[in-house]
Formats: structure tokens, C-alpha cells, sequence
């Protein structure tokens, strides 16, 4: 049996009124308490903090959460954060080398809506196995429900070469049932 692989979630501020409670925390609850999947979640509101929190993940003692679920605003080619942009390659400088067996999810809407040579330049510099979000602005519940899904199945297979390109089957025959999200996975194996 394949031991869970925890989630490492980051979220930033959904919006300026604070007493909006939007949160990705319950669906990373109900996957711990059907699935015991074990998760960590910080929330972010400037990129000083994403910054500390991503230098923590790379930390040995978080080994055991190998899924980066990065939950924020996202522009095309980077996530919002703090009314700026925080670009791929600017998380790539932050996590390089870092991300080995590990795959990273950009649940921003538009982030991966960039040109497939800097997602493969993002997983060389990193090292990750995959990263993956969507490539337009997406309806809050449809991409929750579809996330939902995607952490579940990411936890049936070694994160390894292999196990990754049965991840990325897995998953994108989940996103044919939401193809409005247009949701893109690039995967490691895809560099060699």
C-alpha cells in the first residue's frame, strides 16, 4: 500500500472585505478525514510570507507533503499576490532544485495560460515531477469540486517517472468532465 502524500497549501486573501470567508481549508479537511491525507495550510498575504512558507516546505521535515497547492488570484504566468504579480519564474528561483518527487498545483485561475517552454523551463529549474492549473479564469465551485478529484488521485501512484504519467492519465480524464476549466498538467517526463 502507497502511504498519502500530504498537501502543502498556501492561500492568499480571496478578497479586500475580510469578512468573506471563501477558504480551499475543507476540501483539504474532507480529504483527511475520508482519505487520511495529511495536510498543512497557511495563509499568505504578501509575498514575504508565501516566500517563508515555500523555504519551509523545502524543508526535510516536510518531506511527507510532496504536493505543493498553491490556492491564490493567478494572472497568466504567475499567482496574485498582494496586487503583484509573483511570477513562475520568480517561484521557480525560490523552489530551484528543491522539488524533486514533488508536484506543484497552481489552483489560480489563468497561471499556466503561458507558452508550454516556461512550464518545462519551471520544471527543469525546480526539478518537480509536474505542475499543473488552468489556463482561464475559473467558477470558484466547478475548480474546488475538480481539485477535490485531482489531490485524490494523485494518491494512488509513487511520485516517481513512472507513477507520474499514470497521475497525469488519471487526471486528465477527470478534466474531461470540466473542460470549461481548461485545466493543463506538464509533466517531467515530458522534458526527456
Amino acid at each position: 500500500m502507497i502511504s498519502p502524500k500530504g498537501i502543502f497549501c498556501l492561500e492568499g486573501l480571496w478578497y479586500n472585505d475580510l469578512r468573506k470567508k471563501s477558504t480551499v481549508k475543507p476540501i483539504l479537511e474532507l480529504l483527511e478525514l475520508n482519505s487520511k491525507i495529511p495536510f498543512i495550510h497557511e495563509d499568505c498575504a504578501t509575498i514575504v510570507e508565501t516566500i517563508f512558507y515555500l523555504k519551509k516546505w523545502t524543508q526535510k521535515r516536510y518531506t511527507k507533503y510532496p504536493i505543493l497547492y498553491l490556492a491564490f488570484h493567478g494572472a497568466e504566468n504567475g499567482i496574485l499576490i498582494d496586487n503583484r504579480i509573483f511570477s513562475l519564474d520568480e517561484l521557480g528561483t525560490v523552489l530551484e532544485a528543491k522539488c524533486k518527487n514533488k508536484i506543484i498545483v497552481l489552483a489560480s485561475c489563468s497561471t499556466v495560460n503561458t507558452n508550454k517552454r516556461n512550464l518545462k523551463k519551471f520544471l527543469s529549474k525546480t526539478g518537480a515531477l509536474a505542475i499543473c492549473g488552468y489556463k482561464l479564469v475559473v467558477p470558484w465551485i466547478t475548480s474546488t469540486a475538480f481539485e477535490l478529484m485531482m489531490l485524490a488521485a494523485m494518491q494512488d501512484n509513487i511520485f516517481d517517472g513512472r507513477g507520474v504519467l499514470s497521475i497525469y492519465e488519471k487526471i486528465n480524464k477527470i478534466a474531461n468532465n470540466f473542460k470549461d476549466l481548461d485545466f493543463r498538467m506538464v509533466t517531467r517526463k515530458e522534458l526527456v
